[in-house]
């Protein structure tokens, strides 16, 4: 099981245990709004205990919790791409509104960027964030990711298009101590 430790908090693996405290963090309209569809609001246990399976099916998957406590505050991943790409993964993540604005979210991206960087064959990683997360571009580019791409109206999200920003971090720019 994979264990990340950062400043008072936990990167590790789901665990069946996890629905409670999971469906509580991410069941706010604020995260779903900048999330892919397969986020859903309401954020229920049962929605939850659906995910926490997901996660877990597979040793490769790279979906992971954020805890505090031993409760999930929050979750990171990374989606590697393959066949000509299959240097570069896509990284996600979100954390439950009590906690933003404290830096958990950038010390976490941190962590998990340095774990991809150091267990795995990534050259680089990329990230998208749709328009109006303004909080997510600022953990990126503390992060040291760049913005690489504007694309306009390119997510349909809530019954309306909105842009969506591609930022990207190579291996060998990356430093941990930031």
């Amino acid at each position: 099981m994979t264990e990340l430790y950062f400043d008072n908090y936990l990167i590790r693996s789901y665990k069946e245990t996890d629905a409670k405290s999971l469906s509580y963090n991410a069941n706010h309209p604020e995260i779903n709004k900048y999330l892919a569809d397969g986020f859903p609001f309401p954020y229920t246990i049962e929605t939850a205990e659906q995910w926490i399976k997901f996660a877990l099916e597979k040793d490769t998957n790279l979906f992971f919790a954020i805890v505090s406590k031993d409760e999930v505050i929050g979750g990171i991943s990374a989606t590697p791409y393959s066949n000509v790409h299959r240097f570069t993964a896509e990284v996600g993540f979100w954390i439950g509104k009590e906690y933003w604005n404290k830096g958990i979210t950038t010390r976490a991206l941190l962590t998990f960027c340095n774990y991809l960087f150091t267990k795995f064959d990534f050259n680089r990683l990329t990230a998208k964030v749709f328009e109006g997360n303004e909080a997510s571009k600022k953990v990126l580019l503390k992060c040291g990711f760049s913005l690489e791409g504007i694309h306009p109206e390119s997510v349909f999200k809530n019954d309306i298009f909105v842009t969506h920003y591609t930022y990207g971090l190579l291996k060998k720019d990356f430093k941990y101590d930031r």
